[in-house]
């Protein structure tokens, strides 16, 4: 399988929605939602629509005042940052199952 030819400093987001990712041979289908959230499903896995989630970010604050001060925009995860989570997640894939742990 060849490597997909999005750059490593793209943020997608769900608008760009679903994405094809190659990552160490494997192909995984990427989908941003709403809020940050996203789904990896693992499309050359050897169990149908397996996969992860990942959850946006969630900020908390206080200000000396007592009011929450306007929240600064999160920037949403590079196409780095997701190959790097679909690493971890085959780095944990049990071989003899093809599930996680």
């Amino acid at each position: 399988m060849q490597s997909d030819a999005h750059p490593d400093d793209w943020r997608p987001a769900a608008v760009d929605s679903p994405i094809d990712l190659v990552v160490d041979r494997e192909l995984f289908q990427l989908e941003v939602r709403t809020g940050g959230e996203c789904r990896y499903t693992w499309l050359s896995g050897p169990n149908p629509g397996y996969g992860f989630e990942s959850f946006g970010l969630h900020v908390a604050w206080q200000s000396d005042d007592g009011l929450p001060p306007a929240p600064l925009p999160l920037p949403l995860p590079t196409i780095r940052d997701h190959r790097e989570s679909i690493r971890d997640f085959l780095a944990n894939i049990n071989p003899e199952t093809g599930y996680f742990g």
